[in-house]
């Protein structure tokens, strides 16, 4: 099977890292998605184990589809069985995923396609679907927007049309230890992305001077225990897809991760005592409180364990707050002063980074919501 792991912009080298590191040869890098080759193992190991991705796809077919009538017929003969238009078909039996006893529901996407209303693009691949079950079976599915057993999503690139069927339902990253939310959280796939990048080895203490709900700080314990970043989660969107085997997928559950900080202690520090209050709660529901210490403070005060370790910092930037210069010194200077040896990643604004004060060994551009931004590295001498 063609698989597709999305990810947030400027994820991709890291991601493909994760895929390379489970065993994936030869993934291929595409625009906020890395593709690949596997079986359904690999689908449910990568919804398991990657922290970086949004979703995992599985390319179902492809066609060449100018107008919502190509869209349409391809779509149509994809599923009642018959030869298409250039139509490519996928490793999945279409008779068995396109029953109409399965429910779906459809979005679209389009780039440089003559196609440009993704709302028409989705209704005409949904009658193309529904024309080819008739075909096939002399009834329909129904669609169910709210909660399907196929998540289809249809992608429009020039003149070519890619279904592609949503393995993971929910977005991998409602990791299931958000408890309790605060203004302008960081994502959970960029946290760990910080945590990634940084080349931390999983060893030595984690710090986050400025905590927020606590996001950084369990990406990069979770990393170190090697916790699966599924671990919480209770549904995908594979366990209703014909080829479901549970006793294989509970196979996949108890492959043992690296786990290089056995002993991973966490610090927490902020402002504000009810953000502290969220990032506490945040780290029960993710069993890590009795590895974490919080203080309330200011961010320049504070007095890190010893280490070296990792120092991982989400600062308000860019839309987030109002920020100024000043805060941005303070934190380079406290790197300067009271960190020396350490790893530290910073998600910093796209104008931020600067007022640091000190040179990065690694720049990633990053998408941060609508906020442009940068996952800054450095090594504290």
């Amino acid at each position: 099977m063609r698989l597709v792991a999305t990810c947030v912009l400027g994820l991709e080298e890291i991601l493909e890292g994760e895929l390379r590191a489970m065993g994936v040869r030869d993934p291929e890098r595409q625009r906020g998605a890395v593709a690949f080759t596997g079986g359904w193992t690999d689908c449910w190991r990568a919804n398991w184990r990657l922290r970086t991705a949004n979703r995992v796809l599985v390319e179902v077919a492809s066609w060449e589809a100018r107008d919502g009538a190509d869209i349409a017929a391809g779509a149509r003969a994809l599923v009642a069985g018959r030869p298409g238009p250039r139509l490519w078909r996928g490793g999945l039996d279409a008779a068995a995923l396109f029953h109409p006893d399965r429910t779906f529901a459809v979005q679209a996407t389009a780039t440089a396609s003559e196609v440009r209303d993704t709302r028409w693009a989705a209704m005409s691949l949904k009658d193309g679907l529904v024309d080819g079950q008739r075909d096939r079976w002399g009834r329909r599915a129904d669609v169910d927007r709210q909660d399907p057993d196929l998540h289809l999503r249809l992608r429009l690139h020039r003149d070519q049309a890619t279904l592609l069927l949503d393995t993971s339902g929910e977005p991998l990253d409602r990791r299931g230890y958000r408890a309790v939310t605060t203004m302008a959280p960081v994502r959970e796939q960029l946290a760990a992305a910080c945590v990634l990048a940084s080349g931390w080895d999983g060893r030595g203490p984690v710090v986050d001077p400025m905590c927020g709900s606590g996001t950084l700080l369990i990406e990069a314990a979770w990393i170190a225990l090697g916790w699966a970043p599924g671990r919480l989660r209770r549904h995908w969107a594979f366990e209703r897809l014909p080829g479901y085997d549970p006793v294989a997928f509970t196979a996949v559950l108890q492959e043992p991760l690296l786990a290089p900080g056995a002993n991973v202690q966490v610090y927490g520090n902020d402002l504000s005592a009810a953000t502290l209050d969220a990032a506490r709660a945040n780290l029960e529901q993710a069993n890590l409180l009795d590895r974490a210490v919080l203080t309330r403070g200011d961010a320049a005060a504070f007095q890190p364990p010893a280490g070296p370790g990792l120092v991982v910092v989400n600062p308000p930037h860019g839309e987030r707050l109002d920020t100024d210069a000043g805060r941005w010194r303070a934190l380079g200077d406290l790197f300067k002063q009271r960190f020396k040896g350490w790893k530290a990643a910073v998600l910093a604004g796209e104008d931020r980074g600067k007022q640091i004060g000190l040179r990065p060994r690694r720049r990633i551009p990053v998408m941060n919501g609508p906020i442009e931004g940068r996952i800054l590295v450095f090594d504290l001498y």
